[in-house]
């Protein structure tokens, strides 16, 4: 779907900002003048600046290839779509902007509350309820046995993300590797699925 030049301006100026100074630091004065627009501009797009991190968010699942909130599951195999969906996740949640901009969340959510609403209703929610809706339907089909979706999903994505988001996140060790990421994905995708495929 193509997008107006002036928005997508506006969602690199935020991006950019964002990342580098903070949410809370960051005012809606001072995107309008990185994203050279006018006030009006900024919010002819966006209502807020809960809206627009939102916008941020997406823009960065884009930029790097994963697996975008709109997006949907890929048909195939179970194991392949599952790997697939794993492998472009991973790789999201392992660039530089990806994790720059859990910092920002994880460093201001106690003082920011909504920040940490918009950035798990708009990524970790949004993710878990497109897996959630995917399972159900194996489930319905008698490939799955899976009683709680929603669990289920949450599970999937935590055993996806770790161990290399949480040393990532604290700084430890180099970027992985397709390789890495890959044996990583394969490894929670053989375990998830040894314990819910109907048997």
């Amino acid at each position: 779907m193509a997008t107006s030049p002036k928005r997508d301006a506006i969602v690199d100026a935020a991006t950019r900002l964002f990342l580098g100074s903070g949410y809370g630091a960051v005012s809606m004065d001072a995107i309008v003048a990185e994203a050279g627009v006018t006030k009006r501009t900024v919010y002819s797009h966006f209502e807020n600046k809960e809206t627009l991190f939102a916008a941020v968010m997406s823009h960065l699942c884009s930029c790097v290839g994963g697996p975008a909130p709109n997006e949907g599951i890929e048909e195939g195999s179970l194991e392949e779509v599952l790997a697939d969906f794993g492998r472009r996740l991973l790789t999201m949640l392992s660039t530089p902007q990806a994790l720059a901009l859990y910092r920002v969340v994880t460093a201001e959510a106690p003082r920011l509350p909504e920040l940490g609403a918009v950035f798990h209703e708009s990524g970790p929610r949004h993710f878990i309820v497109m897996v959630a809706v995917y399972l159900a339907e194996r489930s319905r089909k008698g490939v799955l046995r899976v009683s709680d979706p929603e669990r289920a999903a949450a599970q999937f994505m935590a055993m996806i993300k770790d161990p290399l988001h949480l040393r990532l996140s604290l700084g430890v060790g180099p970027a992985p590797g397709q390789g890495e990421i890959d044996a990583s994905v394969d490894s929670a995708v053989g375990v998830f699925l040894r314990g819910y495929t109907a048997r």
